[in-house]
């Protein structure tokens, strides 16, 4: 059973993601499915694409799958994980993508919204990025997606609470381009978005966003800075926290970290 539906009109894709069982986590199926799917609308010339959950949900995803998540200390947020190559898809996709957001948007899902070129969003919504809850260290490239879609103290207060912001703060900070109040707005709006962009000129479109990408993109590495924050990510990865962290959201209880 597919985890994402896709509705094509002409030149306007919707990719809707239809797990709410699951809470729209990020699963490898489903990232698997998000990125032929984007593909896909590159195949068919979309001019617009949009991301949306199905209508009515509490939670638009709650990010990464965590029964997927290792237990031998092996970092699965590598260059090749599926969720960074579907960031990595749709920032280089010619078309703007649109995320329109109902319910709560947590960890991964969060670095997926800011990912994405426009943002509309229900005023009810909220978004987080959990990764401290877990013991989990999040990898370089999402830190950067955050701290160049947010001011640095705003992108510290996020990682380093755990505490989610709602849509109209994160509309003051730039990420949300339009707030909402019903469903029915947000559909609206986010299909006028995608027609109006439809109806220019795409090569003009695909240039720019091509050009944002680049100039956005994090600065490179030096080698010695990469080895460093790798050891460190490295050590969180195969500490007691980490294995506290998922225990204790298995069990559903709060976890007790100890820094080791």
């Amino acid at each position: 059973m597919s985890l994402l539906r896709t509705e094509a009109s002409e030149h306007v894709t919707t990719l809707v993601i239809s797990n709410a069982q699951q809470r729209n986590a990020l699963s490898n199926t489903l990232l698997h499915e998000f990125i032929d799917a984007v593909i896909s609308a590159e195949a068919r010339a979309a001019r617009a694409l949009i991301i949306r959950a199905e209508a009515g949900v509490t939670t638009w995803s709650a990010g990464h799958d965590i029964s997927e998540l290792p237990s031998d200390g092996t970092d699965p947020l590598t260059w090749s994980n599926p969720l960074e190559e579907l960031f990595r898809t749709i920032r280089r996709m010619p078309f703007p993508v649109i995320a329109a957001v109902e319910g709560g948007v947590w960890g991964g899902a969060c670095d997926l919204v800011l990912t994405c070129d426009l943002v509309v969003a229900m005023r009810t919504a909220s978004f987080a990025i959990t990764p401290a809850k877990l013991g989990v260290p999040y990898n370089t490239a999402g830190v950067a997606h955050f701290v160049s879609g947010l001011p640095l103290n705003v992108a510290k207060e996020m990682f380093f609470t755990a505490n989610p912001l709602t849509a109209e703060q994160m509309a003051a900070f730039g990420v949300v381009n339009r707030l909402v109040s019903s469903e029915t707005e947000l559909t609206s709006e986010a299909t006028v978005l995608a027609n109006r962009i439809a109806s220019l000129a795409p090569l003009s479109i695909g240039a720019i966003k091509a050009e944002m990408t680049a100039l956005t993109d994090a600065s490179p590495l030096t080698s010695s800075t990469f080895e460093h924050l790798t050891s460190r990510r490295n050590a969180a990865w195969r500490s007691d926290d980490y294995l506290e962290g998922i225990a204790a959201f298995k069990e559903r209880r709060t976890p007790t970290f100890i820094g080791k």
